[in-house]
C-alpha cells in the first residue's frame, strides 16, 4: 500500500473535525455512515485481508463493516463498483452545443470565487440547509448554524488540504463546494451543494468548469473525482457529470468486510431485502453494497 504524502495531515484534519482516526500502514482509516474507509485518492489500492479488517473494526465499537476498493488497477472486476473521475479538462469548443450554452449562461448569472473555509462557515448554512429540498429519501441534517460554523472555522487551519469555493449571484452566495486535495494526484470534490431556489441560473455548469479548469488545466492534478458510486443520496450529480463534462466510470472491486452479527443477519435477510430495504434508504443502501459484492464473486467464479 502506498502512501500518499499528506495521510498525516487528513488524519489531524479529521480528529480535530471531532473523528475516531486510526492510522494504519500509512493509510487514515476513519468511520463514515457505520463503516470504516480509507482516506486518500481513489486511484491507490486500499484492499486489506479479513484479519486486518477484523484489527480495524476493533478500534471502531461503532461500526459495522470495513468498507474499500483496490484503486484503478484491477480491469477483472464486475461493472457495478466505480469512482466517478475526470482527468481531462474539456474546453467549451469540445463540449456539446448545449453544455456550452449553459455554461455561458452560468457565468452571465453567476460569478466563481475560491474563498476560505471562514466565509463558507459565515454564509454557507442556508446554502447547506436548502440543499437537501432536491435530495429524494434523504432526511435534512440535524445539525445547528452554531455546529455548522464551528465545522468550517476549524478547516481554516486545513487550507492547504482543503479548497472552498463558492458561486455567487449579485453577491449572494448561492452554492460552494469544499474539496479534499490529496497531493497533485486528486482533487476530490467532497461536498458540493447549492441552493434549490437559483439551480436555474446554471450555478453547477459555471462551477464544475471552473474548477475543472483551475485543477485539470492549471495545476495540473492527474484527476478530479466526484467520489464512488452514490447509492444512498439521490441527487443524480453524477450523471450529470458525465453527460455533461466527460466524467468518466472507473471501475474497481469493492471489499466489503463485516462484524459477525451483520454478517450473519445480512445472510438470513438478503432474500426479503427488497421489501425491508423500503423500511430505510441507509437499509437498501446496505443491500445494494451486498448486492454489489455477491455479482463480483459470481463473476470471479464463471
Amino acid at each position: 500500500m502506498i502512501m500518499f504524502k499528506s495521510a498525516e495531515r487528513f488524519a489531524e484534519l479529521h480528529e480535530r473535525l471531532g473523528g475516531k482516526v486510526e492510522m494504519f500502514e500509512g493509510i487514515p482509516w476513519v468511520e463514515y455512515n457505520k463503516m470504516v474507509v480509507p482516506v486518500g485518492p481513489v486511484k491507490l489500492n486500499y484492499s486489506i485481508s479479513k484479519e486486518k479488517a477484523s484489527f480495524l473494526l476493533s478500534k471502531f465499537p461503532d461500526a459495522l463493516l470495513v468498507r474499500c476498493a483496490d484503486g484503478f488497477e484491477n480491469t477483472n472486476c464486475c461493472k457495478e463498483w466505480y469512482a466517478v473521475i475526470c482527468d481531462k479538462f474539456s474546453e467549451l469548443n469540445v463540449l456539446s452545443g448545449n453544455t456550452r450554452s449553459k455554461i455561458k449562461r452560468g457565468f452571465k448569472n453567476c460569478a466563481v470565487k475560491r474563498v476560505d473555509s471562514n466565509f463558507i462557515a459565515e454564509h454557507g448554512f442556508n446554502v447547506f440547509i436548502s440543499a437537501f429540498k432536491k435530495y429524494r429519501g434523504v432526511k435534512k441534517p440535524d445539525i445547528s448554524e452554531m455546529d455548522f460554523k464551528k465545522r468550517g472555522f476549524l478547516m481554516k487551519q486545513f487550507d492547504d488540504i482543503v479548497h472552498h469555493w463558492c458561486v455567487f449571484h449579485k453577491n449572494k452566495m448561492i452554492a460552494y463546494s469544499v474539496n479534499y486535495i490529496y497531493d497533485d494526484i486528486e482533487a476530490n470534490y467532497s461536498t458540493i451543494k447549492f441552493h434549490a431556489d437559483f439551480l436555474k441560473l446554471y450555478p453547477a455548469y459555471a462551477l464544475f468548469y471552473t474548477m475543472n479548469k483551475y485543477y485539470l488545466n492549471e495545476r495540473k492534478f492527474w484527476y478530479v473525482n466526484d467520489g464512488f458510486r452514490n447509492i444512498l443520496h439521490q441527487t443524480n450529480i453524477q450523471e450529470f457529470l458525465i453527460d455533461k463534462f466527460k466524467f468518466t466510470k472507473v471501475y474497481t472491486k469493492l471489499y466489503l468486510f463485516y462484524k459477525p452479527n451483520l454478517a450473519v443477519y445480512l445472510s438470513a435477510s438478503y432474500p426479503l431485502r427488497n421489501f425491508i430495504g423500503k423500511i430505510s434508504p441507509k437499509l437498501a443502501a446496505l443491500y445494494k453494497l451486498e448486492e454489489i459484492r455477491r455479482n463480483y464473486k459470481n463473476s470471479s467464479n464463471n
